[in-house]
């Protein structure tokens, strides 16, 4: 796809471009600051060339593309997005940073798979692209995604700034408004709570109390760890050693948990619930509660598949003893290594504008994920978003990561394996965390960190 229809050579442009200047400079109640910020940016986007992005087809796309045709309509930049199945991104992203220049001037960067761009350098720190840039406080970082530490080899908040967020993908949990007010219940905080509700509502075939995911459930499982206490490996950032938490007692109790739920009140084809299938069922009518990733919440809201239009309530992911935690599940973008110093540049040009408050709510009203919190808190009351946009914002301070290691789909698919053998009682909840334990620990040794030693 190519957005160019506002091309414009650079001749008029510069032509324009000092008219703007003339113009801003005899314009009375503009302060010299802003006439010389101005003149600034008109002259900086003379240099700024055509940019192309890497982008997944995705159900967050059309939000992403709308934006992309506002900034070519407000700035006058040409972009094109080249729109790629989830599955080949990792393998494109690879080929683009190691030949002698990227075909693509920005990658969008998947969170179980950006730090390997970012610990092997194949993305370009932004402050080597622009010494002066600051990121906005009001930019959601989502537990230092947007960072790497090269002592550490991870992610940190003192690390350096190697990508910005486009997508804020975290978990909400969802559940039907009108129905919890006809009962006078309050959105649960605590699983103990969703287990009382949904003892209140669960009537199969008819209606299910509770469902959550179990094909690929590693993400939202790992939800669960952190409410226990634990993770699935952690780093301490003293030390440097790694830790892995499915040993802990609380992953245990995590995994008691997250079968009950399921098992008692869910469909009774658990074993095959992924997001579609979970959707599919509280947008039919069938689910008083589900945990989920954030971004189903625009389709609850289509009169098109869901009988559930203007029913919906959504929440913080409630928790366990040991707290409440919501996973990052984010893409964020990268700007190759190997591009000139001016089409770097015209990358970020792009980048800082897409991430400005304004840009943001645009995004959101055209059905993506924000990054910024004021953007949440602005559409808090909207009559048509506020509903989750609201959870959203509320969740910010509960964002856990998942594991970012080159090893993290390694990790993710044992925890995939082992639950899955719980829930279809191959082995028992202690059995699976611990013959997980004992996978990960062994990947990570294989990796070559420095591990604490599982008890």
């Amino acid at each position: 796809m190519s957005l160019n229809n506002r091309r414009m050579s650079r001749r008029n442009f510069l032509k324009g471009a000092a008219a703007s200047g003339v113009l801003l400079a005899s314009t009375p109640g503009v302060s010299f600051a802003e006439k010389v910020s101005s003149i600034h940016f008109l002259r900086r986007r003379a240099q700024i060339e055509t940019i192309t992005i890497l982008i997944n087809d995705s159900p967050w796309f059309p939000g992403f593309e709308a934006l992309v045709k506002q900034y070519v309509e407000t700035t006058g930049n040409d972009v094109k997005l080249n729109v790629t199945p989830f599955a080949g991104m990792l393998e494109k992203s690879r080929n683009a940073v190691q030949g002698s220049e990227s075909e693509f001037d920005i990658l969008n960067l998947n969170e179980q798979w950006y730090m390997q761009f970012y610990a092997g350098g194949l993305v370009t720190p932004i402050h080597d692209i622009n010494p002066d840039f600051e990121l906005d406080p009001n930019v959601i970082e989502y537990d230092a995604a947007t960072r790497w530490d090269e002592s550490l080899r991870y992610s940190s908040p003192d690390g350096a700034l190697y990508g910005l967020p486009i997508n804020g993908n975290i978990q909400l949990f969802f559940y039907r408004q009108d129905l919890f007010d006809e009962k006078g219940l309050a959105a649960p905080t605590t699983w103990d709570e969703v287990e009382s509700i949904a003892q209140t509502f669960h009537n199969p075939p008819g209606m299910h109390g509770f469902s959550l995911r179990t094909i690929g459930g590693n993400w939202e499982f790992q939800a669960y760890l952190h409410s226990y206490g634990t993770s699935a490996v952690s780093l301490d950032l003293a030390s440097g050693e790694w830790m892995v938490g499915l040993a802990d007692p609380g992953a245990v109790e995590a995994l008691k948990t997250w079968l009950r739920l399921g098992r008692e009140y869910g469909p009774a084809n658990i074993n095959a619930m992924g997001q579609a299938e979970n959707l599919a069922l509280m947008a039919s009518g069938r689910l008083a509660q589900v945990h989920m990733v954030g971004a189903a919440a625009p389709n609850y809201d289509n009169p098109d598949t869901s009988v559930v239009v203007g029913k919906m309530g959504a929440g913080v992911v409630p928790g366990g003893p040991g707290g409440r935690a919501t996973l990052s599940g984010i893409w964020v973008m990268g700007i190759p290594h190997n591009l000139s110093d001016v089409r770097k540049a015209s990358a970020l040009a792009f980048l800082e504008w897409a991430l400005t408050k304004d840009a943001q709510l645009y995004y959101a009203q055209s059905g993506a994920i924000p990054v910024r919190q004021d953007v949440y808190e602005a559409l808090s009351e909207d009559p048509k978003l506020g509903w989750w946009m609201k959870a959203m914002g509320e969740s910010t301070p509960f964002i856990k990561a998942q594991p970012r290691l080159a090893e993290t789909p390694q990790i993710v698919e044992v925890i995939d394996r082992r639950t899955t053998q719980a829930l279809i009682d191959e082995l028992t909840p202690e059995e699976a965390m611990a013959e997980a334990a004992k996978e990960i620990h062994q990947i990570l040794v294989s990796g070559g960190y420095t591990v604490k030693p599982l008890a």
